[in-house]
């Protein structure tokens, strides 16, 4: 027991300071008893043979991860931290984690082990893991089932009863489930992401003919009741597509004119939003949220929403329905405008390489003084 008026900075700094513990610098376990009290009171038990089995398997995935992912050419880990049998216990990690006066480099590589390690923890131990299909059975069918092929275009409509005809389609897609790697390098690359946090997990992309038909997409579906948008996380929408200001002058005068009998065409409409634009670009009021990787080029309707999935469990008497909300998220946008993001700096792959960019810088830290 240290004294009373002995604070560690690190640990002082993560519970109260706002750093994550990603980016402290070191542990600071003294023994093996206590590496094995910190993991325990991390969640794993290591003397029980289950718990000790999922602490190595984490750390096996760790080190491909790193290796097939973060590593530069030439870059190799140290044998004595990879290879589980000259590591001998979970505990040494830790150990040589909080040595960094004595071996600095091995202590540098055992808190990037460690980091690795901290996120895959969260990640395969989140809600989807457990309920995956049923997660994405009642997010993704509804919105599914909104959408059908037109028997004479052959275009996929969304909501094909509603007013106009509903909204044709340049594509509907569902959002690939990312990888582990993927989504430890993009909890890595954000300071203030943890897995509770990782909120597109799930999502879907809807790419409309026109802007007034995305608009007109996030109509239908809070209308038909196909997401709430009581559930809707404010902090995450993002609108760079058009100003919603603007957005809504307009269609206050499209109306007036449909109320005396005046329906504008498609290109009228498209006509009509471009020029406010230009004429009142000193008023245009996005919802642009920052996003260091993609760039501010990259123009969409985005939001999180959230669904109260329900899951039945246990047999028998003893069956009960557990209920919890997972987050979803939607894009939407025009087809000209999928068309740029597809291009430039916004690129895919240029923008997994930023992000593993400072994925790296984050694992890896800074030199201790």
């Amino acid at each position: 027991m240290t004294s009373r008026f002995q604070f560690n900075r690190q640990v002082l700094e993560s519970v109260v300071g706002g750093v994550s513990t990603i980016d402290t610098k070191f542990l600071s376990v003294a023994n093996e008893e206590d590496a094995r009290l910190f993991l325990q009171a991390y969640g794993y038990d290591v003397t029980i043979p289950d718990q000790l089995e999922h602490v190595w398997t984490t750390h096996r995935r760790a080190i491909n991860l790193m290796q097939d992912s973060l590593l530069d050419p030439g870059e190799v880990i140290p044998p004595e931290l990879a290879d589980a049998g000259r590591l001998e216990k979970p505990e040494n990690l830790l150990i040589a984690a909080s040595r960094y006066r004595e071996n600095p480099e091995l202590q540098r590589w055992a808190c990037a082990i460690l980091r690795v390690m901290h996120v895959d923890v969260h990640l395969r131990n989140d809600l989807f893991g457990a309920f995956r299909d049923e997660i994405q059975s009642q997010i993704l069918k509804p919105l599914q089932d909104a959408i059908v092929e037109d028997d004479i275009s052959g275009a996929f409509v969304l909501g094909p009863n509603m007013p106009g005809g509903g909204v044709k389609l340049h594509k509907f897609e569902i959002k690939p489930f990312k990888t582990t790697a993927s989504s430890v390098i993009k909890l890595l690359a954000r300071p203030e992401r943890v897995a509770l946090t990782l909120l597109d997990k799930l999502g879907c992309r809807f790419v409309t003919r026109s802007v007034f038909d995305s608009f007109l997409t996030v109509k239908f579906l809070v209308e038909q009741h196909l997401m709430n948008y009581a559930h809707i996380i404010p902090d995450q929408s993002n609108n760079t597509l058009y100003p919603i200001n603007l957005f809504l002058e307009v269609m206050n005068e499209l109306e007036e004119q449909s109320q005396l009998g005046v329906e504008p065409t498609g290109e009228q409409i498209r006509e009509t939003l471009a020029r406010r634009l230009t004429d009142s670009s000193s008023r245009a009021k996005y919802l642009e949220k920052e996003n260091q990787f993609s760039g501010p080029e990259y123009r969409f309707l985005k939001f999180i929403n959230r669904k109260l999935i329900t899951v039945p469990i246990g047999d028998g008497d003893l069956k009960r329905q557990f209920r919890f909300f997972y987050p979803f998220e939607v894009q939407i946008m025009d087809q000209e405008t999928y068309n740029r993001n597809l291009a430039g700096p916004m690129a895919h792959d240029e923008y997994k390489s930023r992000q593993r960019s400072k994925a790296r810088e984050r694992v890896f830290g800074e030199h201790l003084p």
